[in-house]
């Protein structure tokens, strides 16, 4: 299989866009009612955890792994990719669903690259 190099080209450059977007001051009250939205949408997600005996903290550090890849691209006014971003992590670490054969090519996928990730974190 080839990589669809125009397509990651493309996502490359909307992503930048977005990035550099972002850079410029906020307020305080905006830092606020943008973290209210953001614990709003984090807490909706105690319950599906809970029924997977799950610790509930691993919505923290959910958090706190998007903070630290994707911390500027933030929309200030609409935290839909918030909602979309920590679904995703929390559906990869509690899965809701039954996975294919084609679905489980992927997650082996995430397991090399966490296996990398924690053999290269920073101390």
């Amino acid at each position: 299989m080839e990589l669809h190099e125009s397509m990651l080209r493309v996502a490359c450059f909307k992503l930048a866009r977005n990035r550099l977007w972002q850079m410029r001051l906020i307020d305080a009250e905006e830092v606020e009612c943008l973290a209210d939205s953001f614990y709003e949408i984090a807490i909706n997600h105690v319950e599906l955890i809970g029924s997977k005996n799950r610790d509930p903290n691993l919505l923290v550090r959910a958090v706190r792994f998007l903070e630290l890849i994707d911390g500027n691209s933030l929309t200030e006014d609409d935290p839909q990719w918030f909602q979309q971003s920590l679904s995703m992590l929390i559906e990869l670490a509690c899965p809701s669903i039954r996975h294919t054969d084609e679905s489980c090519e992927f997650l082996e996928d995430l397991e090399s690259g966490i296996v990398e990730a924690r053999l290269e974190r920073i101390d």
